[in-house]
């Protein structure tokens, strides 16, 4: 299958630079030198029928820029999408308290995502989706993949969806949900569940900053922003 996507580009680099030949009546060689590209790269790739290479990017570029008045093959080239692996290193769910939001370290495991170019270098990690809070977005069993905002360097804005955690008034422990942003002019933040059961409509107001927790430490706290999602097993329910 490799293989024949390979020829397929082949055949279509082939074709375009036929095409700049007739337009312009330059020879091969003059083409490659035209477009600051050693002759026998240019003249090897069309006049060797065995060989199944294609041109690579830079030189396809330097060609198609210096005749860019000329059109170019459709889809001369396919742009790969490069993926990253990250870590599933915890769930959320609305209404489960619990002591800690990570799983013990054995029980992480990776799956593999597109690498997308927003807050390059910032580590990313997924989240399993449990429960029904966010089914709009998020059915049961979706991973969100998450960057903290402390790594981000600002904070939530409206239309945003986040990672929240919420203390418990009366002990140590805590809830964590995805929820989506929406902050009101007075500049108090609403944190909206996205759910078609009614049993997730209340919204959490985010406490203002002066509002803590007896130890110390805010209620609730927006910790991570959803930067993209991954459902594996998608299915339907009637």
């Amino acid at each position: 299958m490799q293989e024949d996507k390979i020829l397929s580009l082949r055949d279509r680099q082939r074709a375009w630079i036929n095409a700049i030949r007739s337009a312009t009546g330059d020879a091969y060689a003059a083409i490659a030198k035209k477009s600051g590209v050693a002759p026998s790269t240019v003249v090897r790739f069309m006049n060797d029928e065995r060989s199944s290479h294609a041109l690579s990017a830079t030189t396809e570029a330097k060609i198609g820029e210096r005749y860019r008045s000329l059109p170019k093959p459709e889809t001369s080239t396919v742009e790969p999408i490069h993926t990253m692996q990250i870590e599933v290193r915890g769930d959320v769910q609305a209404g489960v308290w619990r002591d800690a939001l990570e799983w013990p370290f054995s029980d992480w495991y990776a799956i593999t995502v597109p690498i997308d170019a927003a807050y390059p270098g910032v580590k990313r990690y997924g989240l399993l989706v449990r429960g029904e809070s966010m089914n709009r977005i998020f059915p049961d069993g979706s991973v969100v993949v998450v960057v903290n905002f402390s790594d981000i360097g600002r904070s939530p804005k409206t239309g945003e969806l986040v990672v929240a955690i919420q203390r418990s008034k009366v002990t140590n422990e805590f809830e964590a949900t995805v929820k989506a942003v929406q902050i009101l002019e007075s500049g108090d933040v609403i944190l909206w569940p996205q759910s078609y059961d009614p049993d997730f409509a209340t919204p959490i107001k985010v406490p203002k900053l002066d509002h803590n927790h007896d130890a110390g430490i805010p209620d609730v706290v927006i910790q991570a922003l959803v930067v993209a999602s991954y459902r594996p097993n998608p299915r339907v329910t009637f």
